[in-house]
């Protein structure tokens, strides 16, 4: 904490990790900034739940009144790089109040942020696929873009038979699904039974609902499921997550994935380059939104510099939620 403090005391801010107690005036200053509102239960759940370790808040502090100016955090998230397995983190809710908004407070609580996950051994951080809000991180801070992402979507999804079954909770299944899954992506997050319970199964409120294929008794693939409805009424349902090992398997979950959407007037969902989902995706009448499309970036914090990713990549988010 102290050498977090040393750090910086720039433009009347001095900077110190977020504790417990900070969760109602973060919550408050978030409030204040995103549309997507976040109550204090939710920000607790996400900020000290999840098994791989609790995020990390850099707090910008107002010298005279100690108010919480700024907030930057970052969520520990083991990636799965080339086939090696990495620490890194998800940054996401940088904000500032509204009497610090410009470059000079930008800078200093990002440089600290970025320090604190050095220090962590944190080897690459991950930004949020916002193309509004990245010009400034890109451009002060040097974040780079990792890949783009595509938004794909049909219309006017319908209710159809399929064979998958609701699923409650993950088990050690998912962890031989998963070590099955993972050589064939070039990057992915490193999950396991015990995080997907806490980020889709754990959440206040289970906004998420999930389906599952099996063959021979196993899991063969997964579809984790929300709704959301645009200010104007229109409504969406998200396709959170998604993973298969054959077509077959990806086909059902497809289909109960429109037979949840039902009523909805989309179904949708983010592709990453290279994504082997896509042609079925296509074949089943999901196509691109070119106004959708946003960068992903990404900051390398280790020796080595961030290399352009070249094959398979999976990346789950979703409208007004939580990326990881």
């Amino acid at each position: 904490m102290k050498d977090l403090e040393r750090r910086g005391n720039e433009g009347g801010l001095s900077f110190r990790l977020a504790a417990r107690d900070d969760i109602p005036a973060t919550a408050a200053l978030l409030n204040q900034t995103f549309r997507t509102p976040m109550d204090e239960a939710t920000w607790e759940w996400y900020l000290y739940g999840n098994p791989f370790g609790a995020s990390r808040v850099y707090l910008a502090i107002e010298a005279e009144t100690e108010a919480i100016a700024g907030v930057f955090a970052f969520t520990p998230l083991p990636l799965r790089l080339r086939g090696v397995s990495m620490m890194g983190s998800s940054g996401h809710h940088l904000c500032l109040a509204r009497e610090h908004h410009g470059g000079t407070a930008l800078i200093a609580l990002s440089r600290c942020a970025l320090a604190g996950e050095t220090d962590h051994g944190v080897m690459l951080a991950i930004g949020l696929p916002n193309r509004r809000s990245h010009q400034p991180q890109k451009v002060l801070m040097k974040w780079a873009d990792l890949c783009t992402l595509d938004c794909l979507y049909k219309l006017s999804p319908a209710a159809r038979q399929h064979n998958c079954k609701p699923l409650d909770r993950f088990d050690a299944g998912f962890d031989r699904f998963y070590g099955r899954l993972q050589p064939r992506f070039e990057f992915l997050i490193e999950k396991n039974a015990a995080w997907m319970n806490w980020r889709f199964c754990d959440r206040p409120g289970r906004p998420y609902t999930a389906a599952a294929v099996e063959c021979g008794g196993e899991l063969a693939g997964y579809a984790v499921l929300k709704r959301w409805r645009e200010p104007d009424g229109y409504t969406k349902a998200h396709i959170v997550d998604l993973h298969a090992l054959d077509e077959a398997s990806l086909a059902e979950l497809l289909t109960a994935a429109e037979s949840y959407a039902a009523g909805c007037d989309e179904l949708n969902l983010w592709s990453a380059p290279d994504y082997p989902y896509r042609p079925l995706l296509a074949t089943c009448g999901f196509m691109p939104r070119a106004e959708g499309r946003q960068p992903l970036i990404a900051k390398a914090l280790g020796d080595d510099p961030l290399a352009k990713l070249d094959g398979p990549m999976a990346f789950a988010y979703a409208d007004g939620d939580l990326v990881y």
